[in-house]
């Protein structure tokens, strides 16, 4: 065990203890020569800091961890990316959602505040197949509380997600309804998870906890970096975030492509340049990269999506490729499809006129209905089953309203083994067009 040397009442006191974690893996912070072996690959990292470092045994309590502080203690994992910066490995779980309770909050003494106020983060450098105690902790330990900013938004997310509960469909929440503070799934997944009663009329749901998403976390660990072309922070905190997004894209409706790159100085790379309508946008955003902070914060998808002058698009949308010999092993919330699907899109919409002239039309939010991705699901297990019977036939278009299965690989040689034995184009899951043009009207 660790020798206690800090204050339990004194936030700044545990932050300085703390500091001794750092550069160090927990097994050669503390002296666990009495710990059985098997404990270095069990058990979730953050108990057992709580409960060999810090030493205090951790509690399912709704308060936080170091009660007489109101600290909560929370460890979160990073990469490390090429440019030397870091990014998030997750989103963070901040506690868990009692419908029947949140029903009853209100914000200012909600469970989640009252937890989650002020938090002490530990930040460790992951690495695939390493046992958790000797997983070592990076950057000094951060003493958190949420920028006024930032809170506003969170506090609107909460809002939605209670919101939701109340008009009886907990069982349709999903990430994509908000910003910052998501709603992520936290049971095991299939037919026997058990499901949790929820205080208005409407069928069970699965189990959620509160969490801070992945890119507002790697926003905290690489010290919420400042970029040009930044949203009206104002009007964010004001507005909201999509009255600010509107705002930035407003000086541009219903200028042609050409209008918009004289404009700003930026034109087509030759006839095949396929990024070139995403870059425009990146452009009026205010830079090379995704320019706002806001949206980078709250993890939000932009598509460019170009539609014929009745709204229906050029193309199906894409979705990230998946393995066959993966997808045959996955269930469904684990898969990559389903992540995506939580997501809060933001359109970008450019319409051909009568002239042929394709011009910037506007911006959408989106976020996948509760029925549509149920139907998304049905598409991913009929994908799964037919991949373990023959990989060369895969739900198509025609199958489902919503969803398809469909090669999307750099060339015909880029291909994958598949469970038959066989080697097949890579694959991924598309939007169909019809669908796509649904949502935009």
């Amino acid at each position: 065990m660790n020798p206690i040397t800090y204050d339990p009442t004194s936030p700044e006191s545990i932050l300085e203890f703390a500091k001794g974690l750092t550069g160090k893996t927990l097994a050669e912070a503390v002296d666990m020569s009495g710990v059985q072996e098997n404990m270095k690959h069990k058990g979730k990292l953050g108990t057992m800091v709580e409960q060999y470092y810090f030493g205090y045994d951790p509690n399912s309590e709704q308060g936080p961890d170091f009660a007489e502080a109101g600290v909560e203690l929370k460890t979160t994992g990073v990469k490390k990316k090429s440019d030397g910066s870091y990014m998030a490995k997750e989103r963070l779980s901040l506690t868990m959602i009692d419908y029947m309770k949140l029903a009853e909050e209100d914000w200012s003494n909600s469970s989640l505040m009252f937890k989650s106020r002020l938090m002490l983060l530990l930040f460790y450098l992951y690495e695939k197949n390493i046992p958790k105690v000797d997983l070592r902790f990076i950057l000094n330990p951060l003493l958190f509380t949420f920028p006024e900013e930032d809170l506003i938004i969170i506090k609107r997310d909460w809002e939605m997600i209670q919101d939701k509960v109340k008009a009886g469909k907990a069982h349709e929440l999903s990430e994509g309804d908000t910003f910052y503070l998501g709603a992520c799934r936290k049971g095991k997944g299939g037919p026997s998870e058990k499901l949790r009663e929820q205080p208005f009329p409407g069928e069970p749901a699965k189990a959620r906890a509160f969490s801070l998403k992945p890119n507002y976390m790697t926003r905290i660990i690489n010290g919420h970096a400042a970029e040009a072309g930044a949203l009206d922070s104002a009007l964010v905190i004001d507005e909201g975030i999509e009255a600010a997004t509107k705002k930035k894209f407003e000086p541009y409706l219903g200028m042609s492509v050409e209008d918009i790159a004289d404009m700003l100085g930026f034109y087509k790379n030759g006839k095949n340049d396929k990024g070139y309508y995403r870059n425009l946008t990146m452009r009026i955003l205010g830079g090379a990269k995704l320019a706002a902070p806001e949206l980078d914060k709250a993890g939000i998808e932009l598509k460019t999506i170009r539609v014929d002058i009745n709204w229906v698009p050029k193309e199906s949308m894409s979705f990230p490729g998946f393995k066959y010999l993966d997808i045959i092993e996955e269930e469904w919330e684990e898969s990559v499809f389903f992540s995506k699907i939580e997501q809060k899109f933001l359109f970008v919409i450019y319409r051909y006129d009568a002239d042929d002239t394709l011009r910037f039309e506007g911006v959408k939010y989106w976020n996948m209905p509760y029925e549509d991705r149920k139907e998304a699901q049905k598409v991913w297990e009929e994908t799964k089953r037919r991949v373990m019977i023959d990989a060369r036939k895969l739900p198509g278009s025609k199958e489902s309203p919503v969803a398809h299965v469909r090669p999307k690989g750099k060339n015909k040689r880029d291909v994958l083994i598949t469970p038959q034995g066989t080697m097949l184009p890579k694959q991924c899951f598309w939007l169909n067009k019809g669908y796509i043009a649904n949502q935009l009207v």
